[in-house]
């Protein structure tokens, strides 16, 4: 019995420099591990859920609808015309456009397809809505 436990702790210096199999397991997967998240992390999946993607086009649509209203108010009744009233409207939906990245903290990718989905698209929504205010506020101020 003696002899066995000097033969354990003969064994147990001589293996000491030697880590435990499930320390060799955990010095193995280490790396692997830092490997992996430093893999993941240069590999970050965008999840982009189209129905969240589609309500933001919607509410932008609605703030540029109701930018080109109130540009078009404006420019009719103070007399605005051929590329002075363009220039406003341009103007007005580059300061909006401007608003709504600020508000997606200057990362609209996180909320919209593209940036061009923010301002040109919104643009283009507006632009009837505006032309016909414009005119028909130029027409109530300044014709009858």
């Amino acid at each position: 019995s003696r002899a066995h436990k000097t033969r354990a702790a003969a064994r147990a210096s001589a293996h000491s420099t030697e880590a435990h199999p499930l320390e060799r397991r955990r010095q193995h997967t280490r790396p692997r591990r830092e490997q992996m998240s430093a893999q993941s992390a240069s590999k970050k999946l965008i999840v982009i859920d189209p129905e969240k993607v589609a309500n933001n086009a919607k509410v932008n649509g609605v703030v540029f609808q109701f930018l080109a209203i109130v540009a078009g108010i404006v420019c009719g009744c103070l007399g605005l015309t051929d590329l002075k009233g363009f220039a406003a409207f341009v103007a007005a939906n580059l300061a909006i456009g401007g608003a709504v990245v600020a508000k997606c903290g200057f990362k609209p990718s996180k909320y919209f397809i593209g940036i061009d989905k923010v301002i040109v698209d919104g643009a283009s929504l507006g632009f009837g809505t505006f032309v016909l205010f414009w005119t028909l506020f130029y027409n109530i101020c300044h014709l009858f």
